[in-house]
């Protein structure tokens, strides 16, 4: 899969060294993992390559990508259909097509400039026409007020609100 919309690319994770070790620079960092894993949870490559091997593969449910601005690396988000446990747990059980969402930016000089609103109404837009969702959800921890406040502002769009965009907190 690929996503172009302007200079930005969302393109499935490979299998291969650049987006392993890609994935191990992010997960180590703690200022994104402040956001995304927590700080005493830091991925080194053995830990990345043991969890996402198997996604790249198709081996799990999850459909990780690679996010590009400009053709450079700069995050990442995965995308998954929701099983019959997830649905229940968000009380969605009577929803067919519904998806989940979880993206993190991973390189931090392009933090506070949009790049989160855009990359969600990329991916959204996808799910929608391309997946035919009929919801896709998000689940944020509470403390990750950054994820939160990019889906609020995104809210504010049009685009959102006409295509069923939720935000369901723990």
């Amino acid at each position: 899969m690929i996503i172009q919309k302007g200079n930005l690319t969302i393109r499935k994770m490979l299998d291969c060294c650049e987006d392993f070790e890609l994935m191990a620079k992010w997960l180590s960092d703690e200022k994104v993992l402040k956001y995304y894993e927590g700080r005493d949870n830091p991925f080194n490559l053995e830990k990345i390559i043991e969890k996402y091997f198997p996604r790249v593969f198709g081996k799990d449910k999850v459909i990780p990508c690679i996010v590009e601005f400009d053709k450079n690396p700069i995050g990442y988000i995965q995308y998954f259909k929701l099983n019959e446990n997830d649905k229940n747990e968000y009380e969605l059980s009577t929803i067919e097509k519904t998806y989940g969402i979880d993206l993190f930016i991973g390189e931090t000089q392009y933090w506070n400039q949009g790049f989160g609103t855009l990359i969600i109404k990329t991916i959204l837009e996808y799910l929608f026409q391309k997946k035919k969702a009929k919801k896709v959800v998000v689940d944020p921890a509470t403390r990750n007020q950054r994820v939160i406040r990019c889906n609020e502002a995104s809210k504010r769009l049009d685009f959102f609100r006409n295509m069923n965009f939720m935000r369901v907190s723990t």
